[in-house]
This record gives C-alpha cells, sequence and structure tokens, in this order.
C-alpha cells in the first residue's frame, strides 16, 4: 500500500494512461483500464508491479496493473505539502522498497470472508484496516516491516468495535 502524492490523466484518443506520483516520490504508469473516479492526493494505492525502467532523462518508473484504490476514507489529505519532510519516503527508501519482501506487501490481495461474513463487511472491514494502516504508515512512526502487526491490530478493532454496526 503506498499513498498517492499527485495523479496525472494523460489519456489520449480514448485510450486510458495515468501517471502516478507517491509520497515517496516513486512515478507509477497504469495504462488501459479507466479510472473512474479518478483518484486524488491522499488516496491509498495497491498494485502489482509490471516492471521498472528508466526513462530518457534517466528517471525510473514503474509499469503497473492490478490497481485497488482505497479513496481517502477517512476524509483527510494524507499527502505530505512540499515544503514538508516526508519521513514515510526515508522509512520506504531504507527499508528497500524494491525488494521482493516489500513488493509482496505491496500486491494486492482481496478479502476473504471469514467467519460468516458477507461481501458489505468485508468491503467495510478492508477499507477500515486499508485507512488505519495507511494512516499509520504515513505518520512516519512505522516502517514497511511493521505492516502485518499493524494489519492484524487493525483487524481485530474492526472486529470488536464496528463489526456489528
Amino acid at each position: 500500500m503506498a499513498i498517492i502524492d499527485k495523479i496525472y490523466d494523460n489519456t489520449k484518443d480514448g485510450v486510458p494512461n495515468y501517471s502516478i506520483d507517491l509520497i515517496d516520490g516513486t512515478r507509477l504508469y497504469y495504462r488501459g483500464v479507466v479510472m473512474n473516479p479518478l483518484p486524488s492526493s491522499g488516496d491509498a494505492i495497491n498494485y502489482t508491479e509490471i516492471n521498472t525502467k528508466t526513462s530518457a532523462n534517466g528517471n525510473q518508473y514503474t509499469n503497473i496493473k492490478d490497481v485497488s484504490i482505497a479513496y481517502n476514507p477517512d476524509g483527510q489529505n494524507d499527502a505530505p505539502s512540499n515544503n514538508t519532510p516526508q519521513s514515510l519516503g526515508n522509512v520506504v527508501q531504507n527499508s528497500g522498497w524494491n525488494s521482493p519482501t516489500a513488493q509482496a506487501l505491496t500486491s494486492p490481495q482481496p478479502p476473504q470472508p471469514t467467519n460468516g461474513m458477507t461481501k458489505s463487511d468485508t468491503q467495510r472491514l478492508d477499507i477500515f484496516v486499508t485507512g488505519v494502516v495507511g494512516r499509520s504508515m504515513g505518520s512516519g512512526h512505522f516502517s514497511v516491516q511493521d505492516i502485518a502487526e499493524l494489519t492484524t491490530n487493525a483487524v481485530r478493532a474492526f472486529n470488536e468495535n464496528l463489526k456489528k454496526l
């Protein structure tokens, strides 16, 4: 999971083409699938990496597929402004974001219904967990290695406090 800083719709002649900048400075390209609604700054994104390339100008970018978006469920803009430190970017860069372990963490996984949960319940759980983990990671107080524990605690909190609503 990552947080979007900026997104550009470069669709031309009806062919979808999006450029997505993450708060850690990573540039993603997503092509061929319409994003509706278009995500915005602060939204969380999960994706599968196709490949990473270097542009003619020497800038790295990553082509992606299987995109899922949590459209800023808490209503807050989590992306830093241009004049604030990007502590999440430092954590991600220091922990080897392109390592196989980190890539496995960014690959979207469909929610698995458990304990008689309906599809609506799993969607609520997914949004809640994505919001909690995203806000936690965005705070700069956690590293990539903390995602599993944050997720477990978010699921537990949802089940104890919100599942019956």
